[in-house]
């Protein structure tokens, strides 16, 4: 591309558009040097126009037609809806989470027949303990930071999906982490129990549901911006599930907050790409 060439020097060219900033000029060039084909700007009454070779006017034309098409799309403002927080359903998550606490108290044995085990998913099939260890925590203070910090991310995934969606995800979410935390340590004898896992469930439900927002506003050219909402939720599963070193480190279940990510950021893309088909569907 030579913006200093002269018209004359340049036979058999052909203006194949014109634009007001020598940017948009730039920008038209790179989709036909994109093409494999040669092109240059010249100043012509106020604007800049870009010339090539008649017999590529046709091919160029159409693909900026193309390119017009599709930045008009990426233009086009899209606000996600903000759906009520929920806060019924995050007060009677909190509650259950109380009464199963106050009940463990009465009943010593109520931890050992609910928790997560390896042992007994493998080779029992109980299944179903991968969602009641979710009800059970091990001490006060276990139980006020899972009501406290995952009511947080909770709400924030009611206000972004819809409540009764998002606690669907979130507790979804939270069982198939345990599930998949207590295959992966089988044959050793593994137990678990907490909230926690679908706390941050409710963090990859929100990641899942940005990368997929992210996809559709720019589709697969700029792949890079996915990477933002990806970071930011290793980021929060980084300061939130690691432990942070302190004296209670060694207690956290680390894979298994990573579980219950990973299973919520699925769920959410999964549920996110089935909203827009049924949008899309509508229309």
């Amino acid at each position: 591309m030579d913006e200093n060439a002269s018209e004359e020097t340049l036979p058999d060219l052909v203006p194949v558009g014109a634009w007001h900033s020598l940017r948009e000029a730039q920008e038209h060039a790179l989709v036909v040097l994109a093409m494999n084909r040669e092109c240059w700007i010249f100043p012509a009454s106020g604007q800049y126009a870009l010339l090539a070779p008649s017999a590529e006017e046709p091919g160029i034309r159409h693909e900026f037609a193309l390119y017009e098409s599709e930045q008009s799309q990426r233009r086009e403002r899209i606000e996600p809806p903000v759906f009520p927080a929920g806060l019924g359903l995050a007060f009677l998550w909190a509650l259950s989470l109380l009464v199963v606490f106050l009940w463990q108290g009465r009943d010593p044995g109520l931890v050992d027949r609910f928790l997560n085990s390896s042992q007994a998913l493998v080779e029992h099939g109980e299944w179903w303990r991968a969602f009641t260890a979710l009800f059970l925590h091990a001490d006060a203070g276990h139980l006020l930071s899972n009501i406290g910090i995952g009511g947080i991310f909770c709400v924030m995934v009611a206000h972004t999906v819809g409540a009764w969606r998002g606690w669907a995800l979130i507790l979804a979410g939270g069982t198939l982490g345990n599930l998949a935390n207590a295959w992966a340590r089988y044959p050793d004898h593994f137990n678990s129990l907490g909230a926690s896992t679908a706390t941050f469930a409710a963090v990859g439900v929100l990641t899942g549901v940005a990368m997929m927002r992210a996809w559709r506003l720019h589709s697969w050219r700029e792949l890079r911006l996915l990477t933002v909402p990806l970071l930011t939720g290793f980021i929060v599963l980084g300061l939130w599930g690691s432990g942070g070193g302190g004296p209670d480190a060694g207690r956290v279940d680390v894979a298994g907050h990573f579980s219950g990510w990973a299973s919520g950021l699925l769920l959410g893309a999964v549920a996110q790409k089935f909203e827009r088909t049924k949008s899309d569907a509508s229309v």
